[in-house]
């Protein structure tokens, strides 16, 4: 990993709705936010007819991007970081950002739903397993939310999403114009797809959620309050699915605590 004494530097940005702040953690950018500023914030861009995508990051992103300099270089050139892992949240407290709240994904996405409907802001869902799948989650959030404005459901096909042509689905958001399109894909997936979405298309909003599509349909359960708090989702999606994310954690939480001491280690020489 390249060395960067800033890894841990704190900055403000220029925005038109607000001075959204910043922290790094291991180089990448995380906004010292909370649930309600992101949605104020996101709601804003509509209104002003911006053009953003959302990363919605935690520990496993933050690894990931240290190999991989697309995911990187998609991280650093968001409109909005959100801590959606409590580790991320516990670190920016520790660095006195009492405001830092944590921003989780299912949650972003139900307040959105919720607040997008007085203002008649569109959505478009993009992900899940099938298009099954994927046309459920739709019915599910106009029973759940009356009044809201899908615009369109639509499942992936199995491709590189490095160089990513959906026809039907970019054609659908050419005629249709959502103001926010959801990616429910995981990452680096969902991430690919954002960035491209960002430079080839007029999206007011993107927002990459990754699990959540999979929480609000009953396929993937969700951890009780008092282990996310304590920073244990991790291991409660390993009880759910050991086969697939054991590994994932075995490998990324050791390196995650592996290159944060060390990146602690050298702000302090």
């Amino acid at each position: 990993m390249k060395k960067n004494r800033n890894n841990f530097k704190q900055s403000t940005v220029d925005s038109n709705t607000s001075k959204l702040r910043e922290m790094y953690i291991l180089g990448i950018k995380i906004h010292i936010t909370n649930l309600q500023h992101s949605v104020q914030t996101i709601m804003q861009w509509i209104k002003n007819k911006e053009h953003h995508y959302v990363c919605v990051r935690d520990v496993h992103g933050i690894v990931l991007s240290q190999e991989n300099k697309v995911l990187h270089h998609i991280h650093q050139n968001s409109g909005l970081t959100v801590p959606d892992g409590m580790p991320l949240v516990r670190i920016g407290q520790l660095l006195g950002h009492s405001s830092i709240k944590r921003v989780y994904g299912p949650d972003l996405m139900m307040r959105l739903c919720q607040e997008s409907i007085k203002k008649k802001y569109t959505h478009c869902l993009y992900g899940g397993k099938s298009q099954k799948d994927i046309q459920k989650l739709k019915r599910q959030l106009e029973t759940q939310f009356k009044g809201i404005q899908i615009t369109g459901a639509f499942c992936p096909p199995f491709s590189t999403f490095r160089s990513f042509d959906d026809k039907p689905f970019l054609s659908h958001l050419k005629t249709e114009k959502p103001n926010i399109v959801w990616i429910g894909l995981g990452t680096p997936k969902q991430e690919y797809i954002m960035a491209h979405l960002r430079a080839q298309t007029d999206i007011n909003v993107i927002i990459g959620v990754g699990a959540a599509f999979d929480i609000f349909l009953g396929n993937q359960k969700d951890a009780p309050y008092w282990m996310k708090y304590m920073c244990l989702q991790w291991l409660f999606r390993i009880i759910q699915e050991p086969g697939r994310l054991g590994p994932r954690y075995i490998k990324i939480l050791p390196k995650f605590i592996f290159l944060l001491i060390c990146e602690l280690i050298q702000t302090k020489t």
